[in-house]
């Protein structure tokens, strides 16, 4: 199958090489979802990460297009603190947080970061870019108190993403990649896309679909897609 072309083209700009199929090497990189009680009350916050093999690994982008959906549902509605301007993490000022505590419990996307990369301590982290479709865009989910879906499933299609020379793509010492905060006071489901380079590798990219349903681990078998 072919991805949309809009997408396909910022995918394959990050890996510097187009017209690779991932399925013949799939390995298991799958998703976990861990729920936690929020600051503010009654709320969880649930963080989506997805489980390297190898500290040289390397998470690229999060991906949705027609072909493979990248969705999330929160029906009792998402959190999103009007202290955080962006939809990423970037806005998470921490000087702002023992004024404004419920900042951590804002809904955002990221790859690998809890607040801007010039305050992570991490040297060569890089805030993530994204590129959606005008007509279906996904950023509203991360803005939007109380929003309730995020939904990629145009030919234009969506991504948020960072260069391959971004240190944040590297695992953590539990060898996972933070990918995305969703924060509600009800259950979130939905399926993630995304794009790893395995040891550092764009030429050996991965692209895996998971659907995921609440807390736990999830993929980590033959989800691969092809590019």
């Amino acid at each position: 199958m072919i991805l949309s072309r809009f997408v396909k083209t910022v995918l394959c700009a990050l890996v510097a090489t187009c017209g690779v199929s991932v399925l013949g090497f799939a390995q298991d990189f799958s998703l976990t979802v861990e729920a936690t009680p929020a600051v503010t009350e009654g709320l969880t916050q649930y963080r989506f990460y997805v489980n390297m093999n190898d500290a040289s690994d390397r998470m690229s982008a999060v991906f949705g297009n027609n072909e493979y959906m990248l969705t999330v549902d929160a029906p009792d509605g998402a959190f999103n603190s009007p202290f955080n301007s962006s939809w990423n993490a970037s806005g998470i000022n921490p000087a702002f947080v023992p004024v404004f505590p419920d900042l951590v419990d804002d809904t955002y996307a990221t790859i690998g970061l809890e607040g801007p990369a010039s305050s992570s301590g991490l040297e060569g982290a890089a805030d993530p870019s994204i590129v959606e479709d005008s007509n279906q865009p996904i950023t509203p989910f991360f803005l939007n108190d109380g929003a309730t879906t995020l939904l990629s499933n145009t030919l234009t299609g969506a991504s948020w993403y960072i260069l391959n020379t971004a240190s944040n793509g590297l695992p953590d010492a539990d060898l996972r990649v933070l990918l995305m905060q969703v924060t509600s006071s009800g259950n979130v489901s939905g399926q993630m896309n995304f794009q790893v380079f395995p040891l550092g590798i764009g030429a050996d990219q991965q692209q895996l679909s998971v659907a995921f349903d609440g807390a736990g681990t999830f993929g980590g078998g033959d989800e691969a897609v092809s590019g």
